[in-house]
């Protein structure tokens, strides 16, 4: 690959990373904002299933974003992307039905949703990185969107409710979140080359 382009790629790839650190930090706010909101007054069912919910959108919004980024990092490192990762990375499977190339939303559970995610973003880093997901704080993590799963789409009343148990398991869950995430993207940030390659 010629200099020119792979400096194209990198300043490429640099701007993704800004924008997902950027991204992460308004999602990162807004659970700042409604833990303080539920610690003024921790009964609040309210503040309960806003911050469950705020929680669940940082999550998920660092998983497109990851996503989103993977396609152009395995370009740049020159890593193949298999079938099964493109779907991953773009949530839609392609299939021929009558002769005819279709495809179709492919979204997954989020339990593999995020191992699919972290070892697609690791692949296209080139970096060998184990998480550890038999952590209670994994667990925790997949509980919190249950929880979420039951505010968006009650059955009943009592499903609007966050128990004590939940708000202490969203805390584990986002823990272990971030800690996961942040090693994550400090080994992938060790391949990037930014420094490297002149401007």
């Amino acid at each position: 690959m010629e200099i020119n382009e792979k400096k194209r790629q990198a300043a490429a790839i640099a701007k993704m990373g800004k924008q997902l650190t950027l991204t992460i930090a308004v999602l990162d706010s807004d659970v700042k904002f409604a833990a303080v909101q539920w610690r003024k007054s921790q009964s609040d069912q309210f503040w309960r299933r806003t911050l469950v919910r705020c929680l669940c959108a940082l999550a998920e919004g660092v998983l497109g974003l990851l996503k989103n980024l993977a396609p152009d990092s395995a370009k740049f490192f020159e890593v193949e992307l298999t079938a099964k990762d493109i779907e991953v990375a773009t949530e839609r499977r392609n299939y021929i039905e009558n002769g005819i190339q279709r495809s179709k939303p492919a979204f997954l559970k989020f339990s593999e949703n995020l191992k699919e995610t972290f070892k697609l973003f690791a692949k296209t880093h080139t970096v060998q990185f184990e998480i550890r997901y038999e952590e209670p704080g994994f667990k925790a993590l997949c509980d919190t969107f249950d929880s979420r799963n039951k505010l968006m789409h009650p059955k009943g009343l009592f499903d609007l409710e966050v128990s004590d148990q939940a708000v202490d398991a969203a805390d584990q869950g986002m823990k272990w979140f971030d800690s996961a995430l942040s090693n994550l993207l400090q080994e992938c940030g060790k391949k990037l080359p930014f420094s490297k390659i002149s401007s």
